[in-house]
């Protein structure tokens, strides 16, 4: 079986209907040669694929159409990625397009939380393609939309020739509200940076660690009705939490604000250990990865974004406060 340093590489890649997933996709595989991919495709309903997607460097296409990723993780899915893993030596990669109004984060918790699927596969990134003339529609529209959006780690504004570029740029800073962390880039027709694109990661401290320090005490709303603004803020920490007090509460957190809260994504101190640790939600659970080591013993301060609908700051800063110790 395969070591922990022979993971097969996993990307995500998402959007709303008709961002443009399955031509980014084509051009991912094309820049990626000589490299084979074995690429899942999750649609609602039933569709040709082969007919979208070129065949270069495709070591197989798997369909999924019986249903939503992210509505079913049901043991089809887990067949078929222990199907893939059998297939390893035949190719290099494995890309999951999800259909368009999937929550990508059900996917992402089955790579981080099931031991043996993330013994041999390894989650890099979540990319979400944003259709840069629609995409205030389905944020004013759908949950959907926002949830995909908060997962991301990188944002592919795509289709920017279909509006001004006075226009771009605040929907860049906009995305860049909605997700601190996320970095955020434009192109056309499917066309983008992927050797930067992979440079970004679900729990790469390289990528978590100073995007979230450029947060600072960011807190921003949009939206009309209250009830349904679009939440972002940073809880910033000046002293060590004590982890195994804080699970109740992270429990609760992901339980009772489920629908509220869409992403937690950060890192903190815990005491007598060297090294960050980096705290993330995923759909039901939060999951904590080890860091890099703090530079200076002395001022270790943590920072975690949080991003929903209606969440008021207030509540969580005194829920994680309570769980600060000296160290």
């Amino acid at each position: 079986m395969s070591s922990i340093m022979n993971r097969i590489p996993v990307h995500i890649i998402t959007g709303f209907l008709g961002a443009g997933k399955t031509t980014f996709l084509n051009h991912f595989i094309k820049e990626r040669l000589p490299e084979r991919i074995f690429v899942i495709e999750n649609e609602c309903g039933a569709t040709n694929v082969d007919g979208a997607l070129i065949m270069d460097g495709v070591e197989e296409i798997v369909e999924l159409s019986a249903g939503c990723l992210c509505c079913s993780l049901a043991d089809g899915f887990l067949e078929i990625l222990e199907e893939a893993y059998k297939q390893k030596e035949q190719y290099d990669r494995l890309i999951i397009e999800t259909t368009g109004i999937a929550d990508p984060t059900s996917i992402v918790e089955v790579f981080l939380t099931n031991p043996l699927v993330e013994k041999y596969f390894e989650m890099e990134q979540v990319v979400c393609l944003v259709d840069a003339g629609l995409v205030e529609d389905w944020l004013n529209e759908t949950t959907e939309a926002l949830r995909q959006i908060a997962s991301a780690d990188v944002l592919l504004v795509n289709k920017q020739d279909t509006v001004t570029p006075q226009y771009l740029q605040s929907l860049k800073t906009q995305l860049s509200n909605i997700n601190p962390q996320a970095q955020v880039i434009s192109g056309i027709k499917g066309v983008f940076p992927i050797d930067e694109i992979l440079k970004t990661g679900v729990i790469k401290p390289i990528s978590i660690e100073p995007i979230t320090a450029r947060a600072k005490h960011h807190h921003h709303e949009h939206g009309d009705n209250n009830s349904h603004k679009i939440t972002t803020f940073t809880l910033t920490f000046d002293k060590p939490l004590d982890l195994n007090e804080l699970q109740l509460d992270l429990n609760r957190i992901v339980q009772l604000y489920r629908h509220q809260v869409y992403r937690v994504k950060g890192f903190i101190a815990i005491p007598g250990y060297p090294n960050r640790v980096i705290l993330q939600s995923v759909r039901n659970t939060f999951i904590a990865t080890d860091g890099t080591p703090w530079e200076d013993a002395d001022n270790r301060e943590g920072k975690l974004v949080f991003i929903g609908r209606g969440l008021k700051k207030a509540g969580f800063e005194k829920m994680f406060n309570r769980h600060l110790v000296e160290g």
